[in-house]
């Protein structure tokens, strides 16, 4: 009955219920429901996704990093560096062009066409993914016993929480595109199988962050990690039902001799006994990014499966994979990070946005006994890296202050941090 109601309305009347509708999978079940309503929203298609699209991002994320994810795809450094290099700086530069040159701003950090922006909503929707799943299945930390564990589950992330979490993915994004696995099939040889110096890395990208930002990307690739666990299992128990015989000779026998050429799996994996070498490549699936997990998620078995396996490469390493580069291949850090290199800089954070300040986690782990009249870069703990990469995986630096006392989080014991700090200021 309300079908024909909407579509004896005027064009006019049509659009402006549109107009109020906040999601793309209501508009599209509206718009499909018949020709008459499909006319009318292609009248004003971009206006009405253009809508849909500032209010799904809103304060979810800069949509201008988002942009910067998607035109990031296929721009993988060692073979499109000028194009990466100049995308690389609008997105460093994007506080700074926006406030000396909004005219330009406007071109830049802005969807281009429609097409942008269903790409741009697809992303939404997988950040959207990503953040729900981290809510119900972060892994539990060591101290905090499983009953009182399961009462903590699901989480609810305070709007800075979820904040730091979409950011640091929509960054594992662009990190992976232009300095991860090149996704070009045609991509030479040498290039696919080498892997880019960890110091341009941090000169083009990781240095324009402060350093609490890279952790919190840390622990949302921690995450992305266990993903896969479940995924390679699957793999496994099902090729060694498959290849199970009479003989229970299968653990030897090459894929190839029983299993048809569908079933069979890429060379890379021969037989059983090579399975667990599975686990051995989740660096460098990771590294093909948050929308290749996604997509590896949202798949059927087989398609899941050839995803995982036709992409198996062991060239690669990341700086989130526990090798992590000397500092002198990261100081300087670049404009804007470098702002936070100066004298008072605790003062300094304290007005800034929530946000854009290091939470009592980092701070406890990242930071030596200092005095307000010292530089940040000689408050860092340079030995620190390893410590908080252990933490990583219950989301360390992504939590507020309140949530990290209240948890109990044994890294605020620690003795480091700020409570050194006033002792060194009286002395």
């Amino acid at each position: 009955m309300a079908k024909p109601m909407l579509e004896s309305l005027p064009n006019e009347l049509m659009v402006i219920i549109f107009s109020h509708i906040s999601d793309l999978a209501t508009l599209k079940s509206i718009v499909l429901s018949s020709p008459v309503c499909h006319k009318a929203y292609l009248m004003v298609r971009e206006e009405l996704l253009n809508k849909i699209l500032k209010r799904s991002y809103g304060d979810f994320l800069d949509l201008s990093e988002a942009i910067i994810a998607i035109r990031s795809e296929d721009l993988w450094l060692a073979l499109h560096e000028e194009q990466a290099i100049a995308l690389l700086d609008r997105w460093r530069r994007r506080e700074e062009i926006r406030q000396s040159f909004p005219a330009l701003a406007a071109r830049l950090y802005q969807p281009c066409d429609v097409e942008e922006i269903v790409k741009l909503l697809q992303f939404h929707k997988m950040l959207q993914f990503f953040l729900e799943d981290y809510t119900i299945n972060l892994p539990r930390p060591s101290w905090i016993e499983p009953a009182r564990w399961q009462q903590e589950l699901p989480l609810t992330m305070s709007d800075v929480e979820r904040c730091r979490f979409v950011r640091a993915l929509c960054r594992l994004q662009i990190y992976s595109n232009v300095f991860g696995l090149p996704r070009d099939r045609k991509c030479p040889r040498v290039l696919a199988s080498s892997f880019l110096s960890d110091e341009k890395s941090f000169r083009l990208f990781l240095g324009a962050m402060p350093p609490w930002e890279y952790h919190e990307m840390g622990c949302v690739w921690t995450y992305l990690q266990t993903k896969y666990d479940p995924v390679f299992w699957k793999m496994s128990t099902k090729f060694r039902d498959a290849m199970v015989n009479d003989q229970g000779r299968f653990f030897f026998i090459f894929f190839g001799n029983v299993l048809s050429d569908d079933e069979c799996p890429p060379s890379v994996i021969d037989r059983v006994k090579d399975l667990p070498l599975i686990s051995e490549y989740i660096t460098a699936l990771t590294f093909m990014a948050p929308d290749f997990l996604y997509r590896v998620l949202q798949s059927t078995p087989i398609l899941q499966r050839n995803l995982v396996l036709g992409n198996l490469n062991s060239a690669f390493h990341s700086v989130f994979d526990g090798r992590f580069p000397n500092w002198h291949q990261r100081i300087p850090f670049t404009d804007p990070a470098d702002r936070h290199y100066v004298r008072h800089f605790e003062h300094f954070w304290s007005t800034l946005p929530p946000l854009e300040q290091p939470n009592l986690g980092w701070r406890k782990l990242g930071l030596v006994p200092h005095t307000p009249e010292q530089e940040l870069e000689y408050a860092l703990d340079r030995d620190s890296d390893q410590p908080l990469a252990n933490e990583w995986s219950w989301g360390c630096a992504l939590w507020d202050d309140a949530r990290l006392k209240r948890w109990k989080a044994p890294l605020l014991e620690e003795g480091r941090g700020d409570a050194p700090l006033l002792l060194l200021t009286a002395a």
